[in-house]
């Protein structure tokens, strides 16, 4: 096992560190193939300089068996030759894997995607419905155009009209969001299409070179991963496309979606989505959420909404907002405060958030204590609203803002980060602390390539109020990075797809600007493992037994020889991040009485009949907390499902040991300079025959990759 306390950051004087008890410990980064792998390969059956290359971790989310579900984005970036033109023709549909780490020893299992882009008619080429081309007027919902329209009695265009071109890039998880249902199935929404409008020259065509304008579509798309069977299926389609969504749980296990835009280089509807559709998953159909104007409202892409405890979903003014000129025609409203009540499907306003609007900044909810009567979302770093949503410059600002039951909500500060931070991530630890990872010191989508990496990572008390600096992670994480909770208390943190040197239209494909000083400018495929302080002040508490299934406000057993040492039981639900937010996340107290050898816990409660907006149905990690000297220490957790209905049937333990090392990364990863058409991979082992395949870790052949 490799491992790694931190390393010093640039310009640093050198000084002995202080122990993992109080920085934390890192493993070395570790990838699928390991050190000795290419990360990129020649695709066997695209043009030459096309690559095929190992997934980043850009979406991610924990499976009920404690495995890893995550997906790729910006996948072929490595193939541009000499811009972000390229991307119509060049990007293609992402790549998927379940990572396991329960057993000591990481492993992958490709997974392979199947549906179709339903949007797309077979044959359809440019021109064939020009409003769809043009994207205007659309239909009400579509944007403030659509909706402008529909009030003024205008016949509903399609928002779009993508091209059936010969590019697997049509059912894109990239730029999705997923949810879990209450089953344990991940629901994806959304996602992208990549296409040139218009189209001049395609080198999948057979030209010597791809030239056109190049479209990014959210896709209508709906997709269910199912752990247990480890395969993709098809379902219905949101009435809208979505590129950059939300996914939020309710109180009742259905899945509303939030925002996402239908195109997005030419977004004629001048802002995104502005109605919501909620997923039924015993019907698999989704439906438009719209009984009059106050259901519509204009969020950022991927805003930061949560489900509060009185029910309500709250949007703080936070989200993706690209700088310096944001992303709509009506950006100035992103800096609100608002809320929205799934059973009336109407938005409340609330007031300008402190520092307005909030670009790139993570997310997460403070535990919920018993009586569950209010929330807290905190919203770290990012950028401000000056002069227009999001600057340029990361912020150490992090702001609490806590709706209560009545639906009143209060704002305030509490301690900066140690640096200014644009899109790091954040994860609720079992103990309640905060910690955030990875990220940037400025906006890299404006500059990308010129920003400086936050490697360091740092931890929030939320008894002090101040963020405290941790060890420094071993790889540059800035755009698309992830971060999810294990259940041994670890977090996993992976992904970087940033745009290759500088911003579309002007990119063109080089490795870093300053090695050492600006980010690493290729997509990175590998992972590392964090161990918090906790895990090194002595022995942790084990459970011993505990169910499998709990109901709303059950009282239920946890048996455990460290009973007497208990000072919480902890629910963490489990987590599933994409864009340095995961809106179901929640950290749940329960009121508990310990016993000789065991304990008894209260489940939080139920809301109505068959809901609970304070702990929504699905899957959640238990911990229980024994005090130290030193401080809490977190047991693993054992994974059990919440709802409606018990099961007295006992979990099994997800480790051998009630005190595992951290995963085994001797494995390691490749360099950090991936390989791309300015650096080429050597070809796949028998690219001169005709069963040329890429090599062992790639999921399938291209025709299985669309």
């Amino acid at each position: 096992m490799a491992v790694v306390v931190g390393a010093l950051q640039l310009g640093a004087v050198a000084a002995p560190l202080p122990g993992p008890e109080v920085i934390g410990q890192w493993t070395a980064p570790f990838e699928e193939g390991g050190a000795g792998q290419e990360r990129c390969v020649q695709d066997p059956a695209g043009p030459d300089g096309q690559m095929i290359c190992k997934p980043t971790a850009v979406n991610a989310g924990v499976l009920p068996d404690g495995r890893i579900w995550y997906a790729d984005g910006l996948a072929g970036t490595e193939s541009w030759r000499y811009s972000s033109g390229e991307l119509g023709t060049r990007l293609r549909n992402s790549q998927s894997r379940v990572l396991e780490l329960t057993d000591g020893t990481p492993s992958w299992l490709s997974l392979t995607q199947s549906g179709n882009n339903t949007a797309i008619a077979p044959g359809s080429t440019l021109g064939d419905d020009p409003w769809g081309n043009l994207g205007a007027p659309g239909r009400p919902g579509d944007g403030r155009v659509g909706s402008l329209w529909g009030t003024l009695g205008g016949p509903a265009r399609n928002p779009s009209d993508p091209p059936d071109d010969p590019q697997a890039n049509d059912l894109d998880f990239f730029c999705s969001d997923q949810a879990q249902l209450p089953d344990g199935r991940l629901l994806i929404a959304g996602g992208t299409d990549y296409y040139n409008e218009p189209r001049v020259l395609d080198r999948d065509e057979g030209d010597a070179a791809d030239l056109g304008f190049p479209e990014v579509e959210g896709i209508r798309a709906t997709r269910i991963f199912d752990a247990a069977t480890n395969t993709y299926r098809q379902v219905g389609d949101m009435k809208f496309g979505r590129w950059y969504p939300t996914a939020v749980t309710l109180p009742d296990g259905s899945v509303s979606v939030f925002s996402g835009a239908t195109k997005v280089a030419k977004n004629t509807q001048m802002s995104q989505v502005l109605r919501t559709e909620t997923f039924d998953a015993a019907t698999d159909t989704w439906t438009e959420n719209y009984t009059g104007p106050s259901s519509e409202t204009s969020l950022p892409m991927v805003a930061r909404v949560m489900l509060m405890p009185n029910g309500k979903i709250l949007y703080t003014g936070a989200g993706q907002m690209w700088t310096p000129a944001g992303w709509a025609i009506d950006e100035a409203l992103w800096g609100f405060q608002r809320s929205w009540d799934p059973q009336t499907s109407r938005w409340t306003m609330h007031g300008l958030a402190p520092f307005g609007a909030r670009n790139g900044a993570a997310q997460v909810m403070l535990p919920l204590e018993p009586p569950y009567d209010r929330g807290t979302v905190m919203d770290v770093g990012g950028t401000l609203f000056l002069p227009t949503p999001g600057s340029y410059v990361g912020t150490p600002i992090t702001t609490l803002t806590t709706l209560d039951g009545g639906g009143n909500i209060t704002n305030a500060r509490t301690g900066n980060l140690n640096h200014g931070r644009w899109y790091s991530s954040a994860v609720t630890l079992p103990t309640g602390e905060v910690l955030a990872v990875s990220g940037a010191d400025r906006d890299a989508v404006v500059t990308s390539g010129l920003e400086r990496p936050i490697r360091e990572a740092e931890l929030y008390d939320p008894e002090t109020g101040t963020w405290k600096r941790m060890a420094s992670a071993g790889r540059d994480r800035t755009y698309h990075n992830a971060a999810v909770l294990l259940p041994d208390g670890r977090v996993l943190v992976g992904g970087h797809a940033p745009f290759p040197l500088g911003a579309p239209p002007f990119a063109i494909t080089a490795h870093d600007v300053a090695p050492g000083i600006t980010a690493n400018n290729d997509r990175d495929s590998s992972f590392e493992v964090f161990s918090p302080p906790y895990l090194f002040r002595g022995p942790r508490p084990a459970i011993g037994g505990v169910q499998r299934g709990i109901a709303w406000g059950e009282g239920f057993t946890i048996e455990t020889p460290d009973a007497g040492s208990i000072s919480e039981v902890v629910l963490s639900r489990l987590p599933s991040a994409q864009h340095v937010t995961d809106s179901d996340a929640r950290t749940l107290r329960l009121s508990l009485t310990a016993t000789d050898g065991a304990l008894t816990a209260i489940a939080p409660p139920s809301n109505a009949p068959g809901a609970s907006a304070i702990a929504p149905p699905g899957y959640y990690y238990l911990f229980i907390m024994k005090d130290t000297p030193a401080g809490p220490v977190p047991s693993v957790a054992r994974i059990v499902r919440l709802g409606a209905q018990s099961d007295p049937a006992p979990t099994s333990p997800l480790f051998s040991s009630d005190d595992p090392p951290p995963p085994d990364t001797s494995l390691g990863a490749p360099p950090l300079e991936t390989s791309n058409y300015l650096n080429p991979p050597p070809p796949p082992p028998g690219s001169g025959t005709t069963d040329a395949r890429p090599r062992e870790w790639i999921a399938s052949p291209r025709e299985r990759l669309r």
